[in-house]
């Protein structure tokens, strides 16, 4: 039996928005998660500066951004931004796909309490969009 997706330390961010940007942040913690995806513990050093959910204002309505998808979004935009993540123990770097990213963040905002419905959204808009923010980061 596989251990179930869990947050291993609190969420603590600082608002580092400028200007008309709204929702950068940066994380005053490390934000180490364990993924029944990845079957791996995921940290997120402190001071990555991350924006959030980049859903178009168009489609605030149907897939608000926040909420209870912070910290969700935080390890999806570290996985995104580096294509994978290093090992807690030996800091092997361990590659991931878009979709093991795509896959973390639902399985996150879902353990956080985000309804499966909303978390569906999410989930389908990243696969429909996302593509963009994986391709615009190097690897």
């Amino acid at each position: 039996m596989s251990q179930p997706a869990s947050f291993l330390s609190d969420y603590r961010a600082l608002d580092v928005t400028e200007g008309r940007d709204t929702k950068t942040l940066q994380l005053l913690d490390p934000l180490t998660i364990y993924s029944k995806v990845l079957t791996d513990i995921v940290t997120v050093p402190a001071g990555f500066i991350f924006d959030g959910e980049s859903i178009p204002a168009l489609f605030h309505w149907l897939v608000p951004p926040f909420g209870l998808s912070k910290r969700g979004a935080c390890i999806h935009d570290y996985l995104y931004r580096n294509g994978g993540y290093h090992e807690n123990r030996t800091l092997t770097f361990i590659p991931v796909t878009r979709q093991q990213a795509d896959n973390v963040y639902r399985e996150l905002v879902e353990l956080k309490g985000l309804p499966k419905w909303r978390a569906t959204w999410r989930y389908y808009t990243l696969r429909a969009v996302g593509w963009w923010a994986w391709n615009d980061q190097p690897k």
